[in-house]
């Protein structure tokens, strides 16, 4: 005699109906495996696989022999992108308008219809373009809260059920603070060395500085409110009441803060290095840790494109290692 269906499993199979019939699942996309379903909701394989032919049997679901189970209906089709920024990419100048330019370009080598969209709290997600977001937090629940694909530029996907519609391509923010670690190691003393990181809040900025930190522990660590050049003379003030002989800068235009703040106080000028190699660092001679730009303008341009084409397999995430570029500054 089978044994009785736990209340658990009863609860279970009517939530997944409920998400299917109110579109929490893109129609025509992959559905999870068997394997998926159970670590996802603590379940046994052979219990997630009775629930999931149950749910083909009952229509909810169908079988594509040697691919998977999918939703029943129609995939949308995405007709380009639309890219949504944070508003530092209106700084001519600055990383982000420069990403903004060669995202927009690698779309158009292709032949993607790509719109510009600014981050703000009233921001509509759209239905039929693919939308690439940068520096939006946090991410617009909308957007994986429907099954919907997005694809973000260099910043993690989300955790749990939602992350199976999120692409992910990133730079590997810990591995160049350690880079920058090892250039001051091998070009210079190790001693006096101080690092600007930006906002504490920022992960991005702690990978930085952790990574760092790593090479160089007994460096001193002061912190901009911002990564704008504005906060970062504030913070240089409080850098230079002990001056250091070496700067890790965690982005250039807090490097760009020091070097003017030095100049404008006669202040003798430390070794510095930077990080991103955005426009102002050619312009200062400043050494840096690049991001690299084209592979992640490649790398994002080929995740939109396997999108558009209809691909459902569950997100992927790249990350993509920094290198050092060398010049005057250490």
């Amino acid at each position: 005699m089978a044994r009785p269906r736990s209340q658990k499993v009863i609860e279970l199979k009517e939530k997944l109906i409920r998400r299917i019939e109110h579109g929490y699942y893109q129609p025509g996309s992959r559905f999870m495996s068997n394997r998926a379903l159970g670590q996802r909701f603590e379940i046994s394989y052979q219990t997630a696989d009775t629930l999931l032919r149950e749910l083909v049997t009952e229509g909810y679901l169908f079988r594509k022999p040697g691919s998977g189970t999918y939703l029943r209906g129609e995939a949308s089709l995405l007709t380009g992108v639309e890219l949504i920024l944070n508003e530092r990419a209106k700084r001519e100048g600055s990383f982000g308008a420069l990403l903004r330019d060669r995202l927009v370009q690698g779309f158009e080598r292709v032949g993607i219809a790509v719109k510009i969209r600014w981050d703000s709290p009233s921001l509509q997600i759209p239905t039929d373009s693919l939308p690439v977001f940068w520096e939006c937090l946090p991410l617009p629940r909308p957007s994986v809260e429907v099954g919907r694909y997005c694809l973000l530029i260099n910043q993690a996907p989300p955790k749990g059920l939602s992350g199976a519609y999120v692409d992910a391509v990133s730079v590997d923010d810990h591995s160049g603070g350690i880079a920058a670690g090892e250039l001051v190691s091998d070009r210079t003393e190790t001693r006096g060395v101080a690092v600007l990181g930006g906002p504490e809040t920022d992960q991005r900025c702690l990978d930085r500085v952790s990574g760092f930190l790593e090479v160089i522990p007994k460096a001193r660590v002061y912190y901009a409110n911002s990564w704008f050049y504005e906060d970062g003379l504030k913070a240089a003030a409080f850098l230079f009441k002990q001056p250091p002989k070496v700067v890790f800068c965690a982005n250039d235009r807090l490097a760009q803060s020091l070097v003017d703040y030095a100049k404008s106080n006669r202040i003798p000028l430390p070794k510095i290095i930077g990080f991103d190699d955005a426009p102002v660092a050619e312009q200062l001679n400043l050494t840096t840790i690049a991001m690299p730009w084209a592979e992640v303008v490649t790398n994002v341009v080929e995740v939109a494109q396997k999108r558009i084409a209809g691909d459902t397999s569950t997100g992927s995430s790249r990350v993509l290692a920094p290198r050092p570029v060398l010049r005057a500054s250490l």
